[in-house]
């Protein structure tokens, strides 16, 4: 098939050591990069540093498939959700400066509230408890063309409030997690009630132009942005089959069109990925705010959650600060790991990351990762699948249950995954969540099921009862 070739713009920046020598994970984080790209399953731009050292600066893919104009490291992308922390730094800095308190009721800078809307804080808006519908669900998601028709029309942050101040709130302030970009977008307007300047304005001269961000703004869909990509969504149909088996310029389309006017205080950041570190790196200092109102941000409360970032403690990186951002053809990732002052940062002008952001986490950890490759998926056969589906045990008494939607078969492991099953062209299964292969065989009602990872060993075998 005809693959949709890629240019790749590799930096590395070696800080004046020889860490090209030293550290092999380099050529395995480009490895696997230049594999995923070449599968479509990555097109955008991705920066990897740890310990002030950028160890890969690179893009992929187009940032205009039509005109066939590359991503380089300068493209912008929007960044959706990732704007968040910016909003939520914001909020912070006019604290420490006496403008707001964190602890006020939104009532203050906000007019003509519901009465239901009067134990809000700005502290729940930040945190996701304040029970203010999310305008997104209203609509199915960002990805719909519901959502985008919506956000079409003219001044839709003023909208957005405006329709939510019409529905309840979800559950009662501070009494549970719901992510709402609801609440991100009133912060906006509690900034610039506070600050007394637009919220762009703020950003910009408070923040990007301080840390040295120059290629970063508030995204005005009218204007004309040198280097902004366009977004694309893989045509419908595509996935699972064509995605996994090589993505082609024919299973391209183009996004829907999304309007973007400030104050989007919730998703309307356009950046780069070098932008995006010089953000990450000033997290580490106290150029913005003081220690104290920086852990704050970084403290986690009600669904992990902390000011503008998602704080995780239980895997295997130890603490990691990160959130995602989405927009009709646009989804990226932020990952910090402040232990070892780790940045993975992926910006991606199509609609699907895949597993990029957790391999090249793996790779820096040290970790054996197989690069992606083109698999040779069929459309499942439903009568055949209907045979395998059951209960199967492992000699400890663990239990996989193998279930039948559509004509497609989903393993259920617990407390390890749910995945579905996609059936390639030998008979053998691949399973994308632990990038595994699976195959089944045995006979006389002893049918067995065995799953191997990518490098062949046996992640699980078992029986069916």
């Amino acid at each position: 098939m005809l693959r949709f070739r890629t240019l790749a713009f590799i930096v590395l920046s070696l800080a004046g050591s020889r860490l090209d020598a030293q550290d092999s994970r380099i050529a395995r984080l480009q490895s696997y990069l230049a594999a995923a790209a070449e599968l479509g399953h990555l097109q955008g731009s991705v920066l990897v540093a740890e310990s002030s050292a950028v160890l890969v600066d690179t893009a992929f893919g187009f940032a205009n498939i039509e005109l066939g104009v590359s991503n380089t490291p300068e493209t912008r992308f929007r960044v959706a959700s990732v704007t968040k922390q910016f909003s939520a730094m914001a909020i912070a800095m006019l604290a420490e400066e006496g403008k707001l308190r964190i602890s006020d009721p939104i009532g203050r800078w906000l007019d003509s509230i519901p009465a239901e809307w009067s134990g809000i804080t700005i502290h729940h808006l930040l945190r996701h408890t304040s029970g203010i519908s999310d305008y997104e669900e209203w609509f199915g998601g960002y990805d719909t063309q519901a959502y985008s028709n919506y956000m079409a029309q003219d001044s839709a942050a003023w909208r957005i409030v405006r329709d939510a101040k019409k529905r309840p709130l979800d559950f009662p302030p501070g009494s549970e997690f719901h992510y709402s970009n609801s609440a991100y977008i009133l912060l906006g307007f509690i900034i610039e009630r506070a600050a007394g300047m637009p919220y762009e304005d703020f950003l910009r001269t408070r923040i990007h132009e301080p840390l040295g961000m120059t290629r970063s703004g508030q995204d005005h869909s009218h204007e004309l942005l040198p280097d902004r990509a366009s977004g694309y969504f893989i045509r419908p149909g595509a996935f699972p089959v064509a995605y996994y088996n090589g993505l082609g310029r024919a299973d391209y389309v183009n996004a829907f069109y999304q309007l973007m006017q400030p104050p989007q205080a919730d998703a309307g950041l356009v950046t780069t990925a070098r932008d995006l570190y010089q953000w990450d790196q000033a997290l580490y200092a106290e150029r913005l705010v003081t220690r104290a109102m920086r852990d704050s941000i970084f403290t986690p409360g009600l669904g992990r959650y902390g000011y503008g970032w998602f704080i995780a403690a239980d895997g295997p990186d130890g603490v990691t600060h990160g959130h995602s951002g989405g927009l009709p053809g646009f989804t990226c990732y932020i990952m910090r790991i402040p232990e070892h002052h780790r940045t993975i940062i992926v910006l991606g002008n199509q609609n699907r990351l895949g597993r990029t952001v957790r391999d090249l986490a793996a790779i820096m950890r040290g970790d054996s990762v197989a690069n992606p490759r083109a698999r040779h998926l069929v459309s499942p056969d439903s009568a055949r699948n209907a045979a395998r589906v059951g209960i199967y045990f492992t000699e400890s008494g663990d239990s996989v249950r193998v279930s039948q939607q559509g004509p497609m078969l989903v393993a259920f492991w617990a407390g390890r995954w749910r995945t579905p099953m996609l059936q390639e062209r030998d008979g053998t299964y691949y399973l994308p969540t632990p990038d595994a292969t699976a195959r089944f065989g045995g006979g006389n009602g002893r049918e067995e099921l065995v799953v191997e990872g990518p490098f062949g060993t046996t992640i699980l075998r078992a029986m069916k009862r």
